[in-house]
């Protein structure tokens, strides 16, 4: 804003000086006319010194008015005596008329009558309009950059979620607009990554969906009795929907917007320690807990529900042994999840965290979820300003998973 503010206003000052100088040089002001009758009137001094009746016959036949005073009937200026006594003119004003005195000798003065000159109406506006037509073509070239600029950013805006790749926007680095280019292309990028979650979104819960709900299809027509291995099957097929729609309506609202978290020093091993007793009874996995008690910012919420879902994954993963391990580097406070499984291929690692992609190894579709647990992880890492990453467990062999919060 500020760059624009300070070029319109270099521009519009430098445009009407121009203007201006251009427009007197054309049509010549009052200034102009007094400065050529001080010519006039010092072309004819000598003659007013050396032969006063020459001068008088010259100014009769040119239809000028004059008429002869004496230097003492005026009351004048210490500046304009000087002016008289050096044998300069003098000319003064009233409200209709320029009086030039010329000195004729040293108490004699020879007075010259000039009327102001009334500038005419069609002057007046061939002069406004040629100023105001110059005016309009300066702003025409200042604005003609912008308006190029602007008109090629509403037509890429038009296209915008409309195409398959993003709307990029390119300009010049000094144009002005190249701020509103540069948002608009983020924003392009946010538009296409929202559209493909959500196609993403529709293939995932089309595909999830499909496995359980024929399983139901299937239970129903067997018609089983109450608390039979069927009905169980069909209550299990049930919680794992309501689980798959659990796991999507979190990542949907966890992506659309960042929440207001509550900041608060967050003992990371007394956290790491809950977790895991409530999450025990519901695996035969060995679960543990060690490292030092290290305190964080953040939400413990949200870090809560990271460490959760890291847990959850490792269990579903996990042959019988699951450790979390909490440690500070040089920079970084962490908390690495490892497990005794298969592990996660170093190829896959950049991936691991996007939305509703899973490797198809010993993680693969039959363990559970939508691929969306990760996903959650990372959004959180993000609001705290932290990463999330998966290397190999050096302790157990399988995956270790590492949220790192900055110190």
């Amino acid at each position: 804003m500020t760059r624009l503010f300070v070029s319109f206003y270099l521009f519009m000052a430098v445009s009407l000086v121009l203007i201006s100088s251009t427009l007197e040089l054309i049509w010549p002001g009052e200034d102009y006319r007094e400065s050529a009758d001080m010519v006039l009137a010092k072309a004819l001094l000598p003659l007013a010194l050396e032969d006063q009746n020459q001068l008088l016959e010259k100014l009769r036949q040119a239809g000028i008015d004059y008429e002869l005073k004496d230097s003492a009937a005026i009351n004048w200026s210490a500046a304009e005596k000087a002016d008289l006594a050096a044998g300069q003119p003098v000319t003064l004003y009233t409200e209709t008329a320029r009086f030039i005195y010329m000195p004729a000798s040293e108490n004699r003065l020879i007075v010259l009558s000039l009327p102001f000159t009334e500038v005419s109406r069609p002057y007046l506006l061939i002069y406004l309009s040629a100023f105001l037509l110059l005016l309009g073509v300066m702003l025409a070239i200042w604005l003609w950059p912008l308006w190029r600029d602007l008109a090629y950013l509403t037509r890429k805006v038009n296209h915008l979620g409309q195409e398959s790749e993003n709307v990029a926007i390119a300009l010049k680095k000094r144009s002005v607009i190249q701020p509103i280019a540069n948002k608009l292309n983020m924003l392009s990028e946010r538009v296409h990554g929202l559209l493909r979650d959500q196609r993403e979104l529709t293939g995932a819960v089309a595909h999830e969906f499909r496995t359980p709900i024929a399983r139901l299809k299937f239970a129903l027509e067997m018609k089983p009795e109450p608390d039979s291995q069927v009905w169980r099957g069909i209550q299990a097929d049930l919680d794992e929907l309501e689980g798959l729609v659990q796991e999507m309506l979190d990542y949907t609202q966890y992506d659309a917007m960042t929440p207001e978290l509550n900041i608060a020093d967050i003992p990371l091993n007394t956290l790491c320690s809950e977790v895991v007793a409530r999450l025990a009874p519901t695996t035969n996995k060995t679960l543990l807990v060690c490292g030092d008690e290290l305190t964080v910012r953040g939400d413990g919420h949200f870090i809560e529900r990271a460490v959760i879902n890291l847990l959850n994954n490792a269990i579903r993963h996990a042959k019988s042994q699951v450790i979390v391990e909490v440690y500070q580097t040089d920079n970084a406070v962490n908390i690495a999840v490892n497990d005794d499984g298969s592990g996660v291929e170093p190829a896959l690692a950049s991936r691991i965290f996007d939305p509703f992609f899973r490797p198809d190894n010993s993680r693969v579709r039959y363990a559970g979820g939508a691929g969306l647990g990760l996903a959650i992880v990372q959004r959180i890492q993000i609001w705290h300003q932290g990463s999330a990453s998966v290397t190999s467990s050096r302790s157990l062999g399988g995956a270790c998973f590492i949220l790192s919060y900055p110190l």
